[in-house]
């Protein structure tokens, strides 16, 4: 598999992959249920927003997405933040197309977003994965991240694991 990743953050150019976006995500939310439902106007969003989004193709199909938002204003499901907001970002996501799973797509989904914090001067990534989503817990944890806290969340009261990660650390 020749995998080719993609740092996006052009809102004009990036939407040109709206479709396929979210046909991958609709292929992923029927795969796993940990995934929190989003809509297309979720992934609209992403594309034409401050949200850098990171996909990974093989050959023309896109195989996974994830994303990288500022965390200002600060999320209501965090504590008070003991950092300065402008240094912090959020991980969302990590869609890996079903057939390309336990394939290292989404650790160097992963990888890609540390990198682009680093680049945009972030210094603490946070990141919510749902308890029994244990492929995700491993990718985040082998990059540094700690559980910092475990609550419900999104109006449906999820279930989900807060993680962080400080960008000064090396990972262990």
């Amino acid at each position: 598999m020749t995998t080719r990743f993609l740092t996006l953050s052009n809102p004009t150019s990036d939407i040109q992959y709206l479709d396929a976006l979210f046909a991958l995500a609709e292929r992923a939310q029927q795969a796993s249920p940990h995934l929190y439902p989003n809509g297309r106007d979720f992934y609209e969003r992403n594309l034409q927003g401050a949200t850098v989004n990171v996909l990974a193709f093989d050959g023309e199909r896109l195989i996974g997405y994830a994303a990288l938002r500022k965390m200002e204003p600060w999320p209501a499901y965090l504590d008070a933040p003991q950092h300065p907001p402008a240094q912090c970002a959020l991980m969302l996501l990590n869609l890996v197309e079903p057939d390309y799973r336990g394939q290292g797509v989404g650790h160097r989904l992963a990888l890609a977003r540390i990198e682009a914090a680093r680049a945009r001067g972030f210094r603490h990534l946070f990141a919510t994965v749902h308890p029994d989503n244990h492929p995700s817990m491993k990718v985040l944890e082998r990059q540094g991240f700690r559980l910092i806290a475990q609550r419900p969340m999104f109006t449906e009261q999820l279930l989900r694991n807060l993680m962080q990660k400080d960008l000064d650390q090396a990972v262990a």
